[in-house]
């Protein structure tokens, strides 16, 4: 039978947030400054340390933090407030919330410039997928600002999100009331996307991908005038079933997967037009139209059934690749995933959105800077397994990486951080830390 005792040893079980410190130096998220409160880095690191814990946005839990020499030592802190004053805080630094969102923008970048972005080839031309799309923050049952009813049914936030790159680092975000319809401010919010993406500098072309609820003139107009690419979810509105079917018989190949089941694939050329009479060039509808005479356990239908599927897009490939590489975007439900369970950023704490907002922009720089651990950690080296994952999820970076233990040591003015030798991840955690403390 094992016995507990007590130690006065320090023995810490978040070694990770060393790494997380290093980033956070890089990329100048302590140096955030307010014009009205003068603390905005030192608030906005303790969050994100939280955060990259997998604790979540918890007041409650940064009073617990007060006492602890390595959390503050981690993270170049020069002190840690208690939850009472995080809170103060954070409500003076809703004044200034334009420029502080700015800043958390600007940081998140710098950790998207240090990331390699891989994308697609397509026709022999390098493409990096951008992935937008909302999501909902379930807050119910509660009286926050901003809190209504979503398209889910429940009542919360309905922020929408931007991902770049296979890896799916998060480029921008922003949190809007809950009743707000997706479209609604979309095309400026695709606008600020355009003009970050093009500070990577990358000399790629860029892939946005969206679903049917930002099906509208503007976004497509938006987009190509900016010389991007895009694929994105039509809504059917008006159009019959029965007419689709005779175009895909006329324009469409031909596939029968089982007996009773026919799927035509193809595209036609089309020039959107909108009220004002503007017509876009060059965009393509793809299709995919499928008639169903006997079910998947083959009894037959009294009525053949008919599915409609379509695209726009601006890409000269075959229809065939559109969808496919439309059927990739769903990834992004991954991310939100992670984003909400594995960084338990959902249920938001403060009942003022100008300071939710706040918080979401300190939850993307977290989200990156785990995203970005999780890429170096799957860099092969001879020493290391070879790895076969191409994407790590946060929780598993958190649980690997964050979460490895060792023993705080203080020798006079300096101190030390002892790993156990045989631990697995020790290999790992020190490549990691000389490739961040050489950047």
């Amino acid at each position: 039978m094992i016995k507990i005792k007590t130690t006065t040893e320090k023995i810490e079980s978040k070694g990770g947030l060393l790494l997380v410190g290093a980033i956070i130096k890089s990329i100048g998220i302590g140096s955030i400054k307010s014009s009205i409160e003068k603390r905005a880095g030192i608030i906005i690191t303790s969050l994100l340390g939280l955060i990259v814990e997998g604790c979540g946005i918890n007041f409650e839990r940064m009073g617990d933090k007060r006492d602890s020499l390595w959390y503050k030592e981690a993270l170049n802190l020069s002190v840690i407030y208690s939850k009472e004053t995080v809170r103060i805080y954070l409500n003076k630094m809703a004044l200034d919330l334009q420029n502080i969102i700015i800043q958390l923008g600007e940081s998140a970048m710098k950790i998207i410039k240090k990331a390699t972005l891989t994308g697609y080839w397509i026709e022999k031309k390098h493409y990096v997928p951008v992935d937008i799309d909302t999501s909902v923050l379930d807050n119910s049952k509660t009286q926050k600002e901003g809190v209504s009813r979503t398209y889910k049914r429940v009542d919360g936030y309905h922020p929408i999100f931007a991902y770049v790159g296979k890896e799916g680092y998060m480029l921008d975000c922003e949190l809007r009331p809950g009743s707000q319809h997706c479209q609604k401010d979309t095309v400026a919010f695709i606008t600020t996307c355009i003009e970050k993406l093009s500070k990577l500098k990358l000399g790629v072309r860029f892939l946005f991908r969206l679903d049917s609820g930002n099906d509208a003139f503007e976004t497509l107009k938006v987009i190509i005038a900016n010389c991007c690419y895009c694929i994105i979810k039509r809504n059917k509105r008006k159009e019959s079933d029965e007419k689709w079917l005779k175009i895909a018989k006329r324009h469409g190949k031909l596939t029968r997967p089982r007996k009773g089941k026919k799927v035509w694939i193809g595209k036609i050329n089309t020039n959107p037009k909108n009220k004002k009479g503007e017509i876009l060039k060059d965009v393509y509808i793809v299709f995919e139209v499928t008639e169903r005479k006997r079910d998947s356990a083959g009894q037959k239908l009294l009525i053949p059934e008919v599915e409609v599927n379509s695209w726009w897009t601006n890409l000269n490939c075959d229809a065939e690749k559109v969808i496919e590489l439309y059927h990739e975007h769903a990834t992004s439900e991954q991310f939100h995933s992670e984003l909400k369970h594995d960084l338990g950023v959902e249920r938001l704490p403060s009942g003022k959105l100008a300071v939710n907002k706040i918080l979401l922009g300190i939850a993307m720089n977290a989200y990156n800077i785990l995203r970005y651990l999780g890429q170096l950690s799957i860099i092969e080296t001879k020493k290391e397994k070879p790895v076969k994952e191409k994407r790590r999820r946060l929780g598993t970076i958190i649980r690997e990486i964050i979460c490895i233990a060792g023993k705080l040591v203080q020798h006079s003015r300096s101190l030390v951080f002892k790993i156990y030798v045989k631990d697995p991840m020790l290999p790992l955690f020190l490549r990691l830390n000389a490739l961040l403390v050489a950047t």
